[in-house]
């Protein structure tokens, strides 16, 4: 039989023979689930000889004793690899027992013959992803035999296969989808599991209950006990068969706590498709829940990982992440409220609603977000589960490992723990070209980008590990500010990939442009850019993470010296062109053009300068008009004698503000601050009209001295990152934190605690109460006028040479439109 198939999971076990055996858990084209097992895939690694040592170590690994080993070597073959930009003959070792391959390495690391060995560390799963040129998220083209024999997995049917290929199949895979939410309240100080929720994208809603009562709610199911709620869960998982498990912050809390409570209950907690129980993965400090063929995403590590730089909120919460990804945010109900309904067992439907509503966002979320780690799953050619989980290094890392065997490019081995540390000693090198601001408020103002500034760089200047003072070499091209030099005899590796990224973007963009913005081809486009614009920007700080395979500190630093270099001579060329300066920071420069002209004629001297600029930039570097901004603010730093760095804010001519380093985008400030330092904002740059803006200032300390504020308005959120237990300094949010544990509230690394602070004595900190234990009429005034709205107000209003004692008093020292008349 030949079909197509769809992977979404990977993995392997042992045969009877101890040879590995690869396990692809896949969609058919009818939807219908299918366990792929390959029993001829073989494990090996690399092994490179003392030079001229080649035959002889080739000869003492062949005679290695099995028995001591635990494994069979079954091949020993010199092959040639691209290292470090020079073929070199090394060993490919091959053996059986892929379980085995540490003691086999140290039996060769003990041959005085030996210099190094490399890729052991790939597991045999993934292994085969690369070596079979295949990926997940993909679809494949198999031959194979079925089996009726299922192996005890929960899949429709079973394929040993004969033959796999990849295959340019352009159709949707038929993927079931699951999201769950679980509230636990403590009792009698446990927590105890108390409703579960779940929502499928293809309609099912279901919340379970250990409570029965009169419900009118279809979807309502009510058992005996927490245990039979894991129970039914577990019953319902496998009826509904889905291929992700969706959570939000799933690792961190509800996976525990369910296995936590399921262990209590001596119930083996299994949503996978092989039967075995979930199994957690410790990934440093952090664990990660791995079910097998179904695949657990935590949607939360995603975000936090991935799409936290560049959102608005900083605020990582399911109903502040659902509000601006979806427009939408959670029912209100505090953790008080749900303790009081439950321990009542009144206003039950209530509850009940708020729990299912939490996974009708999280089923939402992960249709909007689900297909974007697929794309990076799909590039990048590691498994759905790890890119869910990854950092920005490490699914840049993934993607070079997987062009690696493409180019016959030996991949270098991970730092060992020496290593890392004595990387992390380096000096930090100099960072991108900041251009102190002029301070105050700019009238049509000129924003230039450099469009993906250090991909663009790496590209253009051949910058790489092994290029890096590569000799002998004809083609040298230096680095400014630096005595080094990166070789262009032949393109490096990571440039030429990344080039592929850049060039494949452009034009994907360019097709979206054709397409209407909901049909399926642009979500699907849009997807893959998304994508290939996370890898490619990633590369450049890749080079100077500690623990990359691929580490060279000096292309990081070349990177940035080319940009302070470019950026420093398109300012040249700005002034040259009677252009004033205002700021400049990295890729981009902001500049205004002294004259009286109309706005179309300002945007056609901004696009003709743009076009002069590129003709004399290398390579593929460009810049681009961005935007003619109607006006913007540029803030002093705190004495005010000089402009202040990413702190300024721009207006286009329909009132849209474009904010940067003010606290409207900073998490540890109340919403009342963020909200005045936005309107102050608006008023003064779009409407221009600072008595308005002042007096709203005024008007709103005194509601705030009057009690007339929100409470809601006045809670600071911030993020657990730690165990309580691990934080030294005790800051007000790690105060409230143990303020709430101490009242039996469930906290964990990722949950965000909200505060207000209180009247009283004692430090800040020790006034941090917990929202859910203020009322209003608590909070204290003073802190929020000196310590929130002024602040919040004056980095804006000090651009205008007004004081706190002038805005408090309400004299207003100047008209704005003199002060923009003057500037």
């Amino acid at each position: 039989m030949k079909e197509k198939l769809y992977i979404i999971d990977a993995d392997y076990t042992l045969g009877g023979n101890n040879r590995g055996i690869v396990k692809l858990y896949c969609k058919d084209c009818d939807g219908k689930s299918v366990l792929l097992l390959d029993e001829n895939f073989l494990p090996y690694f690399y092994v490179m000889p003392v030079k001229g040592k080649l035959e002889k170590l080739k000869k003492k690994i062949e005679e290695l004793d099995e028995k001591k080993l635990g494994a069979k070597i079954l091949k020993v073959e010199v092959v040639e690899k691209d290292w470090q930009n020079e073929k070199t003959k090394i060993l490919k070792v091959t053996f059986d027992n892929p379980r085995k391959v540490h003691n086999i390495r140290d039996s060769i690391k003990n041959m005085k013959e030996h210099e190094d060995t490399f890729e052991y560390d790939i597991t045999l799963a993934r292994r085969y992803i690369i070596d079979k040129e295949i990926s997940p998220s993909c679809w494949v083209e198999v031959e194979g035999e079925e089996s009726k024999d299922l192996k005890g997995h929960q899949v429709d049917r079973l394929v040993y296969v004969k033959k796999i290929n990849p295959v340019n199949y352009n159709s949707d895979p038929k993927l079931k989808v699951l999201a769950f939410d679980t509230e636990f309240v403590e009792e009698g100080k446990e927590p105890k599991l108390i409703m579960l929720s779940l929502a499928t994208n293809s309609g099912k809603k279901k919340v379970i209950t250990s409570h029965k009562w009169d419900c009118k709610l279809g979807y309502v199911e009510c058992v005996k006990s927490e245990g039979e709620i894991i129970k039914r869960f577990m019953e319902i998982v496998k009826e509904e068969d889905p291929d992700f498990i969706c959570g939000y912050n799933s690792d961190a809390f509800d996976i525990p706590k369910m296995r936590e409570r399921a262990a209590k209950e001596k119930i083996s907690l299994k949503l996978g498709r092989d039967n075995v129980p979930v199994h957690v993965v410790q990934r440093g400090r952090i664990s990660s829940a791995r079910t097998k063929g179904r695949v657990h995403i935590d949607l939360f590590n995603f975000i936090s990982h991935v799409l936290a730089p560049s959102m608005k909120s900083e605020i990582l919460t399911l109903d502040a992440v659902a509000k601006e990804l979806l427009g939408i945010g959670k029912k209100d109900m505090k953790y008080k409220e749900m303790v009081e309904i439950w321990n009542k067992k009144e206003q039950l439907e209530r509850l009940a609603e708020y729990s299912l509503w939490d996974s009708e966002l999280t089923i939402k979320l992960a249709e909007h977000i689900l297909p974007q780690i697929l794309a990076l799953s799909k590039l990048t050619g590691a498994l759905p589960f790890d890119v869910c989980r990854n950092t920005y290094s490490q699914l840049v890392e993934s993607f070079f490992m997987k062009n690696a065997f493409d180019d016959n490019v030996l991949i270098p081995n991970r730092p060992k723990t020496e290593e890392i540390e004595e990387r992390k000693l380096a000096p930090v090198y100099k960072g991108a070209i900041v251009i102190e601001p002029k301070k105050g408020i700019h009238s049509n103002v000129f924003v230039f980008d450099f469009r993906s500034l250090y991909p663009t760089i790496i590209i253009s200047h051949n910058i790489d590990t092994w290029t890096f003072s590569f000799t002998p070499c004809k083609k040298k091209i230096s680095v400014p500010e630096h005595k080094y030099f990166f070789c262009a005899d032949k393109k490096g590796f990571i440039p030429k990939h990344l080039e592929d990224l850049v060039e494949r973007r452009r034009k994907i963009k360019l097709e979206m442009k054709k397409l209407k913005k909901d049909s399926r081809e642009y979500k699907m486009l849009d997807n893959e850019q998304f994508a290939l614009k996370t890898i490619s920007n990633a590369t450049y700080g890749y080079f100077a993470y500690f623990g990359s395979k691929w580490y060279r500190r000096e292309c990081g630093e070349a990177s940035a010296a080319f940009g302070r270099f470019y950026i420093t001579n398109v300012i040249e060329l700005a002034k040259k062109a009677k252009f004033e300066i205002i700021y400049g920071d990295t890729d981009s420069l902001m500049t205004r053009y002294p004259s009286e002209n109309k706005k179309q004629k300002l945007i056609e001297i901004g696009e003709k300068f743009a076009d002069e600029v590129n003709k004399k930039l290398p390579g593929i570097i460009e810049i681009e008009f961005r935007n003619l901004y109607e006006s913007g603010i540029f803030v002093a730093r705190e004495k005010g004698e000089v402009g202040a760095k990413k702190r300024y804010a721009l207006v286009d001519e329909k009132g849209n503000l474009e904010i940067r380093g003010f606290e409207t985008v900073r998490r540890d400030w109340c919403e009342l601050s963020k909200k005045i330092q936005r309107d102050v904002l608006k008023i003064i740059l779009h409407d221009k009209d600072s008595q308005k803006a002042v007096n709203l200032v005024r008007g709103t300390i005194k509601n705030l001295r009057e009690g007339k504020v929100d409470l809601e308005d006045l809670v600071i959120y911030e993020q657990i990152t730690r165990p309580l237990s691990a934080y030294e300094q005790i800051g007000p949010h790690v105060k409230a934190a143990m303020k709430l544990v101490e009242k039996g509230f469930p906290i964990s690394e990722g949950t965000v605690v909200g505060f207000v602070i209180t009247k009283g004595k004692g430090s800040i900190s020790d006034r941090a109460m917990p929202v859910e234990f203020v009322k209003k009429n608590q909070y204290d005034p003073d802190y929020y006028i000196e310590h929130q709205i002024l602040p919040a107000s004056m980095r804006v209003l000090k651009a205008l040479e007004y004081t706190e004692q002038s805005v408090l008093t309400g004299k207003i020292q100047k008209g704005l439109s003199g002060f923009l008349k003057r500037q």
